[in-house]
């Protein structure tokens, strides 16, 4: 095994407006802060870009902020949202895409690290995003390709994902009972919840997010006529009442200037509360640590705001005997559930799923009625099953007709259901 002193753990939270980046410290056993040279108090990057006209240079950050202020460039921010939205930008005449834009960001922004650990490759990168929009994600993977770092080195997780990694590898104490985080960005206030099934085993780690950004925004702050730290007081006091919460934490630039720091003063009693800006890149360091193969939690099914919570099996022969056969786990992230079998029905008038719910323990048998089908003999008919998920709520299953052989052709779909899981 590699010497973990050796390993280079990368936790990368890239949002719309600012990055922050951390490395794991095999000495003090937590995440570093990287700091950019030109900031050495501020761990906030700006998430922007500008090429230097006269130098065709690009620089990232506060220096592509000032570059531009200084009109020596045109300042290209908005990254992730460009990335939505496939979006180009022509800069001296050049046409470059959301991803080369995506690329060139990290590229400036991981060479920071070479400060910290000059000789050491990345062992394992984790990035957080606010939204795990599909686009957005596959971007950021493409764009780390563009760097030389693949799959096998970099995962992308949630806000809430990194929520979960970070609460969790604090000393056990802070988790005893439910861990709460009211999250206030540039999107709004949002509020997480981890609670924790002991009993099971392995335990299990649920997160539940709330959204009050309609009540809670920046607009909200800069608008004299709305007494935010009263409505705050509502919305904190509305969601853990009765609730038993061992920590709390508060993050996001929306908090700053101290007009919440009395409330948060007054949630303190009986808790543990933490204030601070880079819980996500810690945690998402946590999670690139537990993925490079240094777990400490083991022990622990994390399931967050997108994941499922029921696995997905079919019944069918194989191997001699009738058994299940997992198409898709629990505790996936709803939009990677994407699954497809052959099968060659015994039965021509159903198959058969068996959804466990890991949560519940509860198993739910759905026999899905195979209409449409061609007469045809025994074992002659040869069925797809596919399965993606709408949501993390909600199944749908395709069952194609794919004929068999030359003698009986396809007749291609046959019926598409809808199954909550």
């Amino acid at each position: 095994m590699m010497d973990s002193t050796r390993k280079l753990i990368v936790g990368y939270d890239l949002c719309d407006d600012y990055t922050q980046i951390s490395c794991y410290s095999y000495k003090t056993f937590e995440p570093i802060l990287v700091y950019p040279a030109d900031n050495d108090d501020n761990p906030l990057i700006p998430t922007a870009l500008c090429e230097k006209s006269e130098l065709k240079a690009w620089v990232c950050g506060k220096e592509a902020v000032e570059c531009a202020r200084e009109g020596e460039g045109v300042l290209i921010d908005g990254l992730l949202h460009k990335l939505k939205h496939g979006e180009e930008v022509v800069v001296s005449g050049q046409k470059y895409s959301a991803v080369s834009l995506m690329e060139k960001y990290l590229r400036k922004t991981l060479t920071l690290i070479k400060n910290y650990f000059p000789t050491e490759p990345i062992t394992r990168i984790v990035v957080t995003l606010c939204d795990m929009d599909p686009v957005i994600v596959e971007g950021v993977y493409k764009a780390l390709s563009m760097l030389g770092i693949e799959k096998d080195r970099a995962s992308i997780i949630s806000h809430g994902s990194s929520f979960l990694y970070y609460a969790l590898s604090q000393p056990k104490e802070l988790w005893l009972n439910d861990v709460g985080l009211f999250d206030f960005n540039q999107n709004g206030l949002n509020y997480y919840q981890i609670s924790i099934n002991r009993r099971a085993n392995p335990m299990i780690a649920g997160l539940e997010k709330k959204d009050f950004s309609d009540t809670m925004n920046y607009s909200v702050l800069s608008n004299r006529n709305v007494d935010k730290e009263y409505s705050f007081e509502i919305i904190a006091n509305t969601v853990l009442y009765k609730q038993i919460i061992s920590t709390l934490y508060f993050t996001g630039r929306g908090f700053d200037g101290g007009w919440a720091d009395n409330v948060i003063k007054s949630l303190c009693t009986g808790r543990r509360v933490f204030v601070g800006q880079s819980l996500y890149s810690y945690g998402a360091c946590y999670a690139a640590k537990e993925l490079a193969g240094d777990s400490s939690l083991d022990n622990i099914i994390l399931i967050n705001d997108e994941m499922t919570v029921s696995s997905i099996a079919l019944m069918a022969y194989a191997d001699g005997m009738t058994r299940e056969v997992v198409l898709a786990d629990a505790a996936m992230p709803w939009y990677e559930v994407n699954e497809s079998v052959d099968v060659i029905p015994e039965d021509a008038d159903n198959i058969e799923l068996v959804i466990r719910n890991i949560m519940t323990k509860e198993v739910i048998r759905e026999r899905l009625p195979l209409n449409n089908l061609p007469e045809r003999p025994d074992r002659m008919t040869r069925l797809n099953i596919s399965i993606s998920c709408l949501d993390k709520t909600k199944l749908k299953v395709a069952i194609s007709d794919l004929g068999f052989g030359e003698y009986y052709p396809g007749t291609g779909v046959l019926a598409e259901y809808i199954l909550n899981i």
